[in-house]
């Protein structure tokens, strides 16, 4: 759905299309830049970061196989292919003509991986062990969030105390999948955003193996944490997703 426009600015555009020129393009990113990521050997080399907002994409130090999850909105465990993949690193920074949604971002990097790396994948389809997340009997712990604004998530580590604001359940779904390693489908019909505070205090020593025991399950204490601090449940199934079979992929981009 495209923003609604100030008169104005259809006095604007009418003035351009006088001069016979064309409004910018939504369907692929105007100018794009894609590096050899320079970050440094330390500890935080492998960290990626992936920002956008409706008119730009940035991916900081990722692996192409990170871009490509991102732009097919999928996991790590759905996409197959060389080993390559997930080790070098880059920078890629696009930005578009004009604001767009977020799925038309997406698709305009899979366009952008096609033409800079010649990816070329093909789609199986491939059952997968997952979990439900629904809402639990009493229902959800948390409000919906009264304030503007982007996600935001605040760890607070003397505390023991993580603050997240904003957040769909969207944003949530995301984090469990990459903790859980598995599909996580939304099952709650919670559709606003959320502020949301963990306390983590009282589930340290559950983190702690005990004399002669087996180690912890840090799964199964999130799982009751989910439950006791958000009033959330997760419950397991099997679901059928697109595996991502990459085809073909350079490992050396096209010239910016």
């Amino acid at each position: 759905m495209q923003p609604t426009l100030p008169a104005t600015a259809f006095v604007v555009f009418g003035a351009i299309g006088a001069f016979g020129q064309t409004p910018p393009r939504t369907d692929a990113f105007e100018v794009a830049s894609i590096r050899s990521s320079q970050t440094g050997g330390g500890e935080g080399s492998r960290r990626e970061d992936i920002q956008f907002t409706p008119d730009s994409v940035t991916m900081r130090n990722v692996t192409l196989r990170s871009a490509i999850q991102w732009g097919y909105h999928v996991m790590e465990y759905q996409v197959s292919g060389p080993e390559w993949l997930g080790t070098q690193r880059f920078d890629i920074v696009a930005k578009s003509g004009a604001p767009v949604s977020e799925k038309q971002l997406r698709t305009m990097v899979q366009g952008l991986l096609a033409d800079r790396f010649q990816v070329a994948l093909h789609r199986v389809p491939k059952e997968f062990s997952a979990f439900a997340l629904l809402v639990a009997r009493n229902g959800p712990k948390f409000q919906e969030s009264q304030s503007e604004g982007k996600f935001n998530m605040v760890p607070d580590q003397k505390r023991m105390i993580v603050t997240i604001e904003r957040a769909p359940i969207s944003q949530l779904v995301e984090m469990l999948e990459r903790v859980f390693r598995a599909p996580i489908v939304d099952q709650t019909e919670l559709t606003g955003r959320y502020d949301v505070t963990i306390d983590l205090n009282k589930y340290l020593a559950d983190f702690q193996p005990s004399a002669g025991g087996a180690p912890p399950d840090p799964l199964s204490i999130i799982t009751r944490g989910l439950q006791d601090e958000l009033g959330l449940k997760l419950e397991s199934k099997k679901v059928t997703l697109d595996q991502l079979i990459i085809d073909h992929a350079e490992k050396v981009p096209s010239e910016n």
